[in-house]
């Protein structure tokens, strides 16, 4: 123990005598392990920390599955599941919605989850304050209870705990708060309340209806999720059975809670760890050459150590505690970066990331740092404290004599390679991010997105209050046009890339078994204005006039995906299509088709068509405007007129909120922020690889300049031009820079085929993204090369030879 701390103690003063030595060591380091914590950090909360339920393994989540994608569940269905399974302990369902707050100061709209009675005990959640709700609120006709999320009853009512048994009134019906979420509760994304589901039970009571609901379920001991898979498709199976046009041939898609939050983001947070750890190495590698430099103008202390007595193990475990001490001070330094980049990381990665909130510096993280930082030391010291534990005591101990150097100059080379390998891996797979991204830019979203400025609205109108609500959205309409800025104006049930209704279809006049027969598509509930508002391309016919208005005959614009899907090779103008529950529209326009999920494509492309919101019957009107979307085509930035705008819709109604409010601008950059995220941070990690190979190879370069002054000073009196030595230095530093591209792409082929979900557009071995990438690598690496290799041109041949 003893010579341990004597080995601490010598390694302490060694770093302390080269400052400049110690400083560049541990900002590479930091650099490097900052950045793996960092990233760590967020790992660790997403795919690592256990969810936050009690035995969250025995969780899982349930969606119906047809034969081509997953869909939500039917209500009736859910509770035929809840009351025939044998492999739960319980079952609850849930939905998102939001509600009007008012009559308890300024109106807000509040988020909101529809919930089973048992959705807090499936979870293994227990209420902070309050209760949960009874199974006899679970259900219509039951007294409204509600349950507030900590942080909004925290924002609103500032912890007043006297608001429990109190009133609040929700889309204009009265709710009785009786619990309050604890502060640590997280599931999906953060909402502000929770109601029972069953208050609405009679708005879901068609079982061909997926009206967003979803099931979560918590197995009973010793259940196997395969053995409760085949439960609850038996179950289904008899559904059926028993209601062969609604349910059919549908199946059960059942999974783990901790895969379902996680599967989407897993991939991209490994490849960014990956790619993080090729940072370190790379650091690594420069800390070696570093420590290789340095040792041999240790070369003769090391070998007097060696002739006093000191054995080969003693020296290395010397060189190694310094190793060690440097990787230490630059995981301290690290961690301090990781801290900083953890609060980034957090407030710049996209919202679609779960459970980034719970991401920190933690115990875990800790422990990471720490055995990375050892680990780190070891690596990039070992290679050196071998080649210096071996001195040849005659040569080094001579007079003048500069000792062997080939070994060292073979690792040195050795780790020039590899760095320049590893950064051509790097800056690949960011070159391919780029250029997906840029193809992701450049996808046609079949609408026009400037200066469009969307804001949304809820109206809890009664059933029997259609024409109240026609009435307001007329007047909205008419107030919003007058606002100074303001071009034209429309109302929507749903924008491309922010919800939209999905519904089923038929051609009327063909022939049609069941309703599993008809088509689907996205359905669209506009005004007037719609399509000049969003710059959407008119390809046929007409679009809605004036004149399409209650009383008469109902029509229908189409987009050009559904025209080649329902009338191949025909004219659609004039078809009637038939939807919900038999209406009829006929078919009077088609344009052009948008992007509905995102600019990176549909699986599968869902056609779409537009309905007349001033067509639809009154008893309709209170179902569409609860979720009403106001889209304004301005003249100028559309957020300079979003307060006047805001302004016009309380004089209309002063007790509706406005919320949501976002350009189209902006919805289409939210669409692609996770992607515009990775590329952006592996970018950052490529530069830094870039950075730090180029540093290394010029290092290695310049070091080999000053190792080999007499041998140059020998060349140039003997004759040799400055070109020639020229030619000498960069030779050598481009074929080891060559070397180290050819196995970087090696490497980079197979490697970059992990990237393959990320990517729009782009192949994962693109040839030209890998050829210009490697040229690019090759040009900084000459430039290395050259910089030394000039000043190996001004040698002064007498002064070389001089100390010969």
């Amino acid at each position: 123990m003893s010579t341990i701390l004597q080995d601490v103690r010598y390694g302490f003063r060694m770093l302390w005598k080269s400052p400049g030595f110690t400083f560049v060591a541990v900002l590479a380091l930091a650099l490097g392990i900052g950045a793996n914590s960092a990233i760590f950090s967020v790992v660790n909360a997403v795919l690592l920390r256990p969810l936050p339920y009690t035995d969250p393994d025995r969780l899982v989540v349930m969606w119906e599955r047809d034969p081509t994608m997953d869909t939500s569940v039917a209500y009736p269905n859910f509770k035929d599941w809840r009351d025939q399974n044998q492999s739960f302990e319980s079952i609850a369902a849930f939905r998102r919605d939001s509600f009007n707050l008012t009559g308890a100061g300024e109106p807000e709209r509040l988020s909101g989850r529809m919930t089973s009675a048992v959705f807090f005990q499936t979870l293994g959640v227990t209420i902070d304050k309050g209760r949960t709700f009874r199974a006899e609120e679970d259900r219509a006709g039951a007294d409204p209870v509600v349950i507030l999320s900590h942080g909004f009853w925290q924002r609103r009512f500032g912890g007043d705990e006297s608001i429990l048994s109190k009133q609040l009134t929700l889309n204009n019906r009265s709710y009785t708060v009786i619990g309050i979420t604890p502060p640590t509760y997280r599931y999906g994304a953060e909402v502000d309340l929770f109601v029972p589901i069953g208050l609405f039970e009679e708005n879901y009571q068609q079982r061909g209806s997926h009206p967003g609901i979803y099931v979560i379920g918590r197995l009973k001991p010793g259940v196997s999720h395969e053995q409760a898979r085949a439960d609850m498709n038996t179950i289904f199976a008899r559904l059926g059975q028993q209601y062969p046009n609604e349910v059919g041939a549908r199946t059960i898609r059942m999974e783990s809670l901790y895969e379902n939050t996680v599967q989407d983001v897993r991939p991209a947070l490994l490849i960014l760890l990956g790619a993080v750890a090729f940072v370190l190495l790379i650091a690594c590698a420069n800390v070696a050459n570093l420590l290789l430099a340095r040792s041999a103008a240790r070369q003769k202390e090391i070998a007097i150590r060696t002739a006093l007595g000191a054995g080969r193990w003693r020296v290395i475990r010397q060189l190694l505690t310094e190793s060690v001490l440097l990787s230490l001070a630059g995981g301290a330094a690290g961690l301090l970066l990781a801290l900083w980049g953890t609060d980034f990381l957090t407030s710049a990665v996209p919202d679609n990331i779960p459970r980034l909130a719970e991401a920190g510096v933690d115990t875990r993280v800790l422990a990471f740092t720490t055995v990375v930082s050892i680990l780190t030391g070891i690596i990039f010291g070992l290679a050196p404290a071998l080649q210096a534990s071996k001195p040849d005591l005659n040569e080094t101990l001579k007079e003048g004599d500069r000792g062997s150097t080939g070994g060292r100059h073979r690792v040195r080379n050795v780790l020039v390679v590899v760095q320049t390998a590893i950064a051509l891996v790097l800056l690949i797979g960011a070159g391919l991010m780029v250029k997906s991204f840029n193809r992701l830019q450049g996808v046609e979203t079949g609408f026009d997105s400037s200066n469009v400025l969307t804001m949304q609205i809820s109206v809890p109108a009664a059933k029997d209050e259609g024409k109240k609500v026609y009435n307001l959205f007329e007047q909205l309409q008419q107030r919003i046009k007058s606002v100074p800025g303001v071009e034209s104006v429309a109302l929507t049930n749903g924008l491309p890339m922010a919800g939209a209704t999905e519904t089923s279809f038929w051609v009327e006049g063909r022939p049609r078994a069941s309703e599993r027969d008809f088509m689907m598509s996205v359905m669209y509930m506009t005004t007037t204005d719609y399509f000049k508002t969003m710059g959407i391309a008119v390809k046929r016919g007409r679009v809605f006039t004036e004149q399409d208005r209650q009383g008469t005959p109902p029509v229908a614009v189409i987009d050009e995906k559904l025209a080649e899907k329902a009338f191949p090779g025909e004219d659609p103008i004039g078809k009637r299509l038939t939807f919900d529950r038999d209406m009829a529209a006929e078919i009077v326009g088609v344009v052009s088709h948008v992007k509905q999920y995102g600019l990176d494509g549909e699986v599968p492309v869902e056609p779409q068509f537009y309905l007349s919101i001033n067509q639809a019957p009154e008893q309709f009107l209170p179902n569409i405007a609860r979720r009403i979307l106001i889209v304004a085509r301005t003249r100028s930035e559309p957020l300079a007129v979003a307060d006047a705008i805001r302004r016009e819709v309380l004089a209309t109604d002063k007790n509706q909120p406005v919320f949501g409010v976002r350009t189209m601008d902006d919805i289409i950059a939210q669409s692609v922020a996770s992607r515009r995220f990775a590329m952006m941070l592996l970018a950052v990690f490529a530069g830094v690889a870039l950075v730090l190979a180029a540093v290394g190879i010029y290092g290695v370069m310049a070091y080999s300049v000053t190792q080999r002054t007499h041998e140059i000073g020998i060349r140039m009196a003997l004759g040799a031009q400055a070109r020639d030595i020229l030619r000498l230095v960069v030779g050598q530093g481009m074929m080891l820079a060559l070397i180290g591209v050819a196995l970087g792409l090696i490497a980079a082929f197979g490697l970059t085929r992990v990237m393959t979900s990320m990517l729009y557009g782009v192949s994962a071995t693109d040839p030209l993204t890998f050829a210009s990438i490697s040229v690019l690598l090759a040009f900084i690496a000459l430039l290395a090369c050259y910089i030394p290799a000039r000043r190996a041109t001004r040698v002064d041949p007498m002064i070389a030879l001089r100390y010969e």
